[in-house]
């Protein structure tokens, strides 16, 4: 405190601009009323137990009563809690991701963006260039960032490939930047396909995890690599699709090289879809800069540029009928790209 100067307390008046910090950290304290709901057994306690009296609840769980109104009722207002007269409940359809029984519980969703190897844990280290990333902490499937763009695409290319004249492919090879969600999620698509899942070196793991879990050990090969360094060509050489799943983003200095390595893998007029964000032009920003970062925090890059030339750059590498699309997710577009071997080539 400055003991310099006299303070006038009835002429102190805080800035507008005040209100709008405040508001702000009002999520974060929202959000560790939930750490503490989950940290306190709380959420499994009422599922077995509710509704119960706040009494109940602070006996049970070893919680102040002093301050155990408080909490409840931050929780009710987020909406988690139900209340029925003085008796708390889960609220309905909570229990599925609050609970330890629900594979969607989003206990350990917040615990990931609290490790030290994400982003969010410290996003001024983040954004510093001392930032060195830590290895990534293998997620479950439903828990995945990725799950939601890989069912999507997974399903854009299932009804791509079942319109008239076309036909399912045989054989995939797929550049999985989602730990091998792409891949099986095209498996299930695909039954009859078999599927070689490249994924980063540091990721062969979490992805034979994935492949596990979903039962397709049998059907889909895990190896290390990236779009520029992709498997031999003796090993997958005539391909009927080629898929890079947000892989491009380690080798985006090297993009044509990359696409011309991928495109070398495929079979005369075997087609390849390249699936990742891009930046606005001259990378500009927009309203949405929070699904942004959430972008660069999954990905640990700048989104690829010049979307405009994308469709150029699959030609320079060898490809024709390049063609864009865009496909709709919790993170904003993915753009879409496709383009083929030519028949005589």
């Amino acid at each position: 405190m400055n003991t310099n100067r006299s303070i006038d307390l009835a002429a102190l008046e805080a800035p507008p601009a005040v209100a709008a910090v405040r508001s702000i950290g009002d999520g974060f304290k929202n959000f560790q009323a939930l750490r503490a709901g989950f940290a306190s057994g709380l959420f499994d306690w009422l599922e077995r137990n509710g509704p119960a009296e706040k009494s109940a609840v602070a006996a049970a769980l070893e919680l102040r009563g002093a301050h155990l109104g408080a909490f409840l009722q931050t929780l009710e207002d987020l909406g988690l809690l139900a209340r029925e007269g003085g008796a708390y409940r889960l609220a309905p359809g909570m229990a599925e991701v609050l609970c330890a029984s629900s594979p969607w519980r989003q206990a350990e969703v917040l615990d990931d963006w609290l490790a030290r190897s994400s982003g969010w844990s410290d996003l001024a280290r983040f954004l510093s260039p001392e930032w060195t990333p830590a290895p990534a902490q293998p997620l479950s499937i439903e828990r995945h960032p990725f799950l939601g763009e890989a069912r999507r695409l997974a399903a854009h290319l299932a009804a791509r490939f079942a319109q008239p004249g076309r036909r399912a492919p045989r054989s995939l090879l797929c550049f999985d930047g989602g730990d091998g969600l792409l891949a099986a999620a095209l498996c299930q698509r695909f039954p009859e396909a078999s599927v070689t899942l490249v994924v980063a070196p540091d990721a062969p793991l979490r992805a034979q995890a994935t492949i596990a879990a979903c039962g397709l050990a049998e059907r889909c090969r895990v190896v290390p690599g990236t779009p520029l360094d992709p498997p031999p060509r003796e090993e997958c050489r005539g391909v009927d699709c080629a898929v890079l799943f947000h892989s491009l983003y380690p080798v985006r200095k090297n993009t044509v090289d990359a696409l011309a390595a991928v495109a070398a893998c495929l079979t005369r007029g075997g087609e390849l879809c390249a699936a990742h964000w891009f930046c606005l032009e001259a990378c500009e920003t927009a309203p949405g800069g929070l699904r942004d970062l959430d972008k660069a925090v999954l990905t640990d890059s700048h989104p690829l540029c010049h979307v405009e030339q994308f469709c150029q750059r699959l030609e320079d590498a060898g490809l024709v009928d390049a063609e864009r699309a865009d496909l709709t997710g919790e993170y904003g577009n993915t753009k879409l790209h496709f383009a083929r071997r030519p028949e005589g080539v």
